[in-house]
């Protein structure tokens, strides 16, 4: 609370008074009380009526001279530190009078409250408040006043100047929570990664820091960072987490754990948090109401991107599958005919070796003719049936590789643009699918790679078996691929809890980059030289099918791991 007063006066008793009705000196109160008692019982007089300490304690600063108490007024507003209140006498020679000193107060801090006092009546109440203005912020007294009545009036004014402030600084705190939803729901944004940023930038501006991230809290509650802010250095994020780590679980409300301020942000695709480690206490509890507000907002804003992203996703695979549908559907005929024409080939050179090895035999017979005489004597040096047919074998084996690739290619979009009426559910062994897949994966993973096996049989669920099968298939061979070049360890689990199916398939292979890791799952996007793009967005149609989740966590150096939940 502002308890800082000014008074502003010609006359030093009249200040002095103010002094000990606003500001009496507490250690000889009781003395002077006493005292009083005994001049009463002494001289026969009435005893002194009792006044009590007033409850509110004040600063007073005091002015002879209007000019003084201006500069008095200005200096401590400039300082951060504005007067809530001013007495201030009319007349006050040979300098301002107490008219021309409220206007220049009022002008340089329209916020203070002014109460003009005088003995004279010669100016009226009108002309003050037409001279000085704010009529609500402006009090009259005439003298002599009563000290109850400046004790009231003190603690009257005081208290509204602090209330007035926190009124605008609440209007400012709701205009800033409107200007950031606003922003929020008005961004150009469709990805769930900018709208978490948006929500980051909001809520640092808020509370006027600038170092924070935000996390999604995994089932197995591990904490993994999505977005942070430019000013935290990965030192100080890990160091946030390490503090923050077991308690986050149980986090339901805005939060202080070991310094850093925790705000939760729940929504339907995540449990998210926003974690900021550089707040400036203290936060008004108002503030961080409307923060509430505005996280509430967020996690709105939140839900609908999310719902939206995923509805886009789902149409352009859908119109990708489509299109896929009919170009497998234009190519596989003229693949087949290039298939079959590659045997034909095969078929027909075997009958060329034969015709050219029986010609080069009769040629022999004409060995002791000119080539003037027989010209195909001359191709009988250039007749090496052996190194023909090697040639012919390497064209053909061209041919069929690549009609080949074609083929499987075709397969694989066949398989991506299936409608989800080839999905076919049972209760099946999710352990016996993994088993089975591995050995068929065994001969594709290479000598040096060590594979890790962790599930218990039987891991039942009700699924697509030979889907899951395909799923499984896919992640270990790009694990293996990841690791092809100098090796490594492939780790498989298995596990059942809280009524799924968790499936993990991990690789200390070189791990993905951030920015390829956002779309391992879009059709058709590859980093490979060789690869269709197809493979991982098979898994997850795969994996959707079943009403399940599959996710990616990687960092470059230091591998990958694929998680896969459905539904027992």
């Amino acid at each position: 609370m502002n308890s800082r007063i000014i008074v502003i006066d010609d006359e030093p008793s009249i200040l002095n008074d103010y002094c000990m009705i606003l500001s009496p000196p507490r250690e000889g109160e009781a003395k002077r009380r006493e005292v009083a008692a005994l001049e009463a019982e002494l001289f026969g007089t009435a005893p002194p009526r009792e006044i009590s300490s007033p409850a509110e304690s004040y600063e007073v600063h005091t002015a002879l001279q209007g000019k003084q108490g201006f500069e008095t007024v200005s200096a401590f507003r400039n300082s951060g530190n504005p007067f809530a209140l001013a007495f201030i006498d009319i007349r006050m020679p040979p300098g301002w009078d107490g008219i021309q000193t409220a206007k220049k107060i009022r002008d340089i801090d329209p916020d203070i409250e002014i109460v003009i006092v005088t003995a004279y009546s010669d100016r009226n109440r009108q002309e003050i408040v037409k001279e000085i203005g704010t009529p609500e912020k402006l009090l009259y007294v005439k003298k002599p006043f009563d000290p109850d009545e400046i004790r009231q009036l003190a603690l009257c004014l005081t208290r509204k100047w602090d209330l007035e402030r926190k009124a605008e600084q609440h209007r400012q705190y709701l205009e800033h929570l409107l200007n950031s939803v606003r922003r929020l729901k008005t961004l150009s944004i469709s990805s769930v990664r900018e709208v978490l940023s948006a929500i980051l930038n909001e809520v640092l501006y808020f509370v006027n820091a600038r170092k924070g991230f935000i996390a999604r809290l995994e089932q197995d509650n591990k904490i993994l960072i999505e977005i942070k802010s430019g000013e935290l250095s990965p030192k100080e994020s890990d160091m946030m987490i390490k503090h923050i780590s077991g308690h986050l679980p149980e986090v339901n409300s805005i939060s202080q754990i070991e310094g850093v301020t925790v705000f939760p942000l729940r929504n339907g695709f995540g449990n998210f948090f926003v974690l900021v480690s550089d707040i400036q206490p203290p936060i008004p509890e108002e503030k961080f109401e409307l923060l509430r507000l505005l996280l509430e907002a967020s996690s709105e804003v939140l839900d609908s991107v999310s719902r939206q992203e995923r509805f886009l996703r789902n149409e352009k695979i859908a119109a990708i599958g489509r299109i896929a549908a009919g170009i497998v559907h234009e190519i596989n005929n003229p693949l087949t005919a290039i298939l079959g024409a590659a045997e034909l080939y095969n078929l027909e050179s075997e009958k060329l070796r034969r015709l050219s090895e029986s010609c080069m035999e009769m040629l022999k017979d004409c060995l002791s003719l000119t080539e003037s005489e027989y010209p195909a004597v001359s191709l009988i040096p250039q007749a090496d049936s052996e190194r023909i047919q090697k040639k012919m074998m390497q064209y053909y084996s061209v041919i069929r590789d690549g009609a080949e690739r074609i083929r499987v290619l075709m397969g694989n979009i066949r398989s991506f643009s299936k409608d989800s009426e080839h999905f076919e559910p049972g209760l099946y062994d999710v352990g016996e699918a993994l088993e089975d897949t591995l050995m068929l994966a065994s001969n594709a993973l290479k000598y040096n790679i060590i594979v890790h096996k962790d599930w218990k049989s039987p891991l039942l669920a009700r699924c697509d078996i030979n889907g899951l099968k395909q799923v499984f298939l896919n992640l270990i061979l790009n694990a293996g691929q990841a690791m092809a070049a100098e090796g490594g360890e492939l780790w498989i689990s298995g596990k059942k809890a809280e009524g799924k199916v968790i499936v993990s398939v991990r690789d200390s292979g070189p791990g993905i980059p951030e920015k390829i890791k956002e779309r391992i799952f879009e059709p058709f996007y590859t980093t490979k030289s060789e690869g269709t793009g197809l493979g991982l967005s098979i898994v997850k149609g795969i994996i959707d099918r079943h009403k399940g989740v599959i996710r990616v966590e990687s960092e470059p150096g230091k591998g990958s791991v694929f998680y896969m939940e459905i539904p027992e």
